[in-house]
């Protein structure tokens, strides 16, 4: 069990909170017949059967067996069809079979006002948008209106890497992240200024997942040790050495959960309650 930081669940209960989902997010979800979105190995290896070159395809098994991801998303948009490719990313991104989890359900129940997520799927938003009685709106990078939408009091579901809706807008490689970069400066703008006025959690980051990786070496997130960023992993996943260098480095303070994957639920159910708990007490914040 997580020993929650009594000022992280001030924080959360406040709706000051920042939550940021990354793939393992959208891993909860499930179809009928139990399936479950792909991870990212098994989903680059099945992207690997779009490539045709024999000696390409295995220079980028390789890549893959070493978790150097962003590079091999890179020499698999350059190895396949284009249009064989955005098949792939919506049969994989567009499965409307995919209802939304249990983990889900508790992170609406959070009602943190900023959710930003790199998934390129619609789970945690169909869910909001259809069972919430607060007022949700989703906005992709290049949203023109963001800034406007930081200042109101609506509840923003931030796609910090667009949407499947429009893959030409994808951010999924280094040479697209660096495309958006040039064209939207002001979203990486927005981003490093809700880093910098927010306490953010990382719920289902891992420490090498190439999406969040892109966002990080952009936003350098910068605040005193005394109010640290944190980020959910799983205990043993990933060597001290490894979690201190993303607090030297974006001050993010990792908290461990375990044994396994379930932990994490339980894990936020303890969290979920903490704040209920707190907002009972104190309903004005």
């Amino acid at each position: 069990m997580i020993a929650w930081p009594d000022a992280l669940v001030r924080e959360v209960a406040r709706r000051r909170c920042v939550l940021f989902l990354g793939a393992g997010a959208s891993a909860s979800a499930a179809d009928p017949e139990g399936r479950r979105p792909k991870g990212w190995q098994e989903l680059l290896r099945d992207a690997c059967t779009l490539v045709r070159s024999d000696e390409a395809r295995a220079a980028i098994e390789e890549m893959i067996a070493e978790k150097r991801y962003l590079l091999c998303l890179q020499a698999i948009t350059q190895e396949t069809d284009r249009s064989d490719y955005h098949d792939f990313l919506n049969t994989h991104f567009n499965n409307p079979g995919f209802q939304p989890g249990e983990l889900h359900r508790i992170i609406l129940a959070l009602d943190s006002r900023l959710v930003i997520t790199t998934n390129f799927d619609k789970i945690y938003e169909r869910l909001c948008l259809s069972s919430s009685q607060e007022g949700y709106k989703v906005v992709n990078y290049y949203t023109d209106s963001l800034g406007d939408e930081l200042r109101a009091d609506t509840r923003l579901i931030i796609k910090a890497h667009g949407t499947i809706d429009d893959i030409q807008r994808m951010v999924f490689t280094k040479s697209e992240y660096h495309s958006a970069k040039q064209n939207y400066p002001h979203f990486y703008t927005l981003l490093k200024s809700i880093f910098l006025t927010n306490t953010c959690v990382f719920i289902g980051c891992s420490l090498d997942d190439p999406d969040v990786l892109l966002v990080l070496e952009d936003v350098r997130i910068t605040a005193t040790s005394q109010r640290p960023h944190y980020a959910l992993v799983l205990e043993g996943e990933h060597s001290t050495y490894a979690l201190q260098d993303w607090t030297d480095a974006f001050n993010i303070r990792a908290l461990e959960y375990g044994p396994d994957h379930d932990g994490l639920l339980t894990a936020l159910q303890d969290l979920q309650s903490r704040v209920d708990e707190y907002r009972s007490i104190n309903p004005q914040g």
